[in-house]
């Protein structure tokens, strides 16, 4: 029983931690982590040109996470923002095609 709640507790920790370690955004949040790689698939990833790289670090500098935070209580209002903007950050990286798709659903 003591090693079922120990995998769990890892696997939270893991679920939460590692989008706030892999982004740097250990001090902002999950909703600025799930930003920066919104952001980052919005520009076309790390082949983004220079230009469009700095616009991006701008437009982070301002909103560290706000955006986010307010679409996703929209997109899922009845989820915790943290859990949800973790949520979406896995499907981001595990799935950008269909996050982009889903993401295009929404604008329109």
């Amino acid at each position: 029983m003591k090693w079922l709640v120990l995998l769990v507790l890892v696997g939270v920790a893991v679920f939460f931690g590692y989008p706030l370690l892999n982004e740097d955004a250990a001090t902002a949040g999950e909703c600025d982590a799930l930003e920066r790689v919104m952001v980052r698939l919005a520009l076309g990833g790390d082949a983004a040109k220079p230009q469009d790289q700095l616009l991006g670090q701008v437009f982070q500098g301002l909103s560290k996470g706000q955006l986010a935070s307010v679409l996703v209580r929209h997109q899922h209002p009845n989820v915790p923002v943290a859990a949800a903007c973790t949520m979406l950050y896995w499907r981001a990286i595990l799935d950008p095609k269909g996050f982009r798709d889903d993401a295009a659903k929404l604008r329109s």
